[in-house]
């Protein structure tokens, strides 16, 4: 087998030493667009792959009227570390219209990449830390839930 390849080799090394250089500039340029085609196609579809999320933190806090200003100010510090951070994807805050009547008063999504990065950021992150205890001190209640994306009819279609 090794005897046969080496006799393969030979035989094309001969071959391409009658060639003129016209031809080896022809043989060039067709390996060179073959190979170009490839890499370029591996690159597009790198391109169009869309990334998906799958760690979304849902927050809902309890704050008593008397620290809303503080509650907020803890919270902005800590969303702009956030945004700093590799893997965070986006923040969405809402703040409960019905103040009284309300299950929360302020709910927070956060979406990451993945949980390693979140748990990245909490578990080492000192700033963060300090942060999160200043939120505690400000809200009466805190719940964290993890949600998973089951259906995301959000993906844009490309149309060629």
């Amino acid at each position: 087998m090794i005897r046969r390849l080496f006799q393969r080799v030979v035989n094309v090394s001969e071959w391409y030493e009658e060639l003129d250089i016209s031809e080896k500039l022809l043989l060039y340029m067709a390996a060179g667009m073959y190979w170009g085609t490839c890499y370029g196609t591996y690159i597009r579809r790198g391109k169009l792959e869309m990334p998906t999320s799958d760690f979304l933190m849902a927050s809902a806090y309890m704050v008593p009227p008397t620290k809303k200003k503080e509650f907020e100010a803890s919270w902005s510090d800590q969303a702009r570390l956030a945004q700093r951070q590799p893997g965070y994807e986006w923040t969405r805050t809402y703040k409960a219209l019905d103040w009284e009547d309300s299950p929360f008063h302020y709910v927070s999504f956060r979406m990451w990449n993945e949980a390693s990065s979140y748990r990245r950021m909490a578990q080492f992150d000192q700033t963060w830390k300090i942060l999160s205890e200043r939120v505690a001190d400000s809200v009466t209640s805190r719940h964290d839930t993890v949600y998973r994306v089951l259906l995301d009819d959000s993906i844009k279609r490309i149309i060629e």
